[in-house]
């Protein structure tokens, strides 16, 4: 079955990866509105900071062995320790 001359699971493969750009936007948009609204301040390290949790993630696995299910919990956790002292030393008034 074609729609608009398109495979049908081609159609629902884009459909779904346009879904998930979109909502990916919208939280990034979400959480600098917030930021801002909160502080008076942008801050654009949002992207850095979620690599940051990624990079701290494959070291506990890689390098210290610590389980995937730790990790999952502890990375978010750390990195939102370091993103309240980034909040508190530099961004505070």
């Amino acid at each position: 079955m074609d729609i608009f001359g398109i495979p049908l699971q081609a159609m629902l493969s884009q459909l779904l990866l346009g879904l998930v750009n979109g909502s990916f936007y919208a939280m990034l948009s979400l959480g600098l509105a917030v930021i801002f609204g909160l502080l008076n301040v942008i801050n654009f390290a949002h992207g850095a900071l979620y690599m940051m949790g990624a990079f701290l993630a494959w070291m506990g696995l890689n390098y210290f062995g610590v389980n995937y299910w730790i990790m999952l919990f502890a990375a978010p956790l750390l990195v939102g320790a370091f993103g309240i002292l980034i909040e508190k030393s530099m961004l505070r008034w």
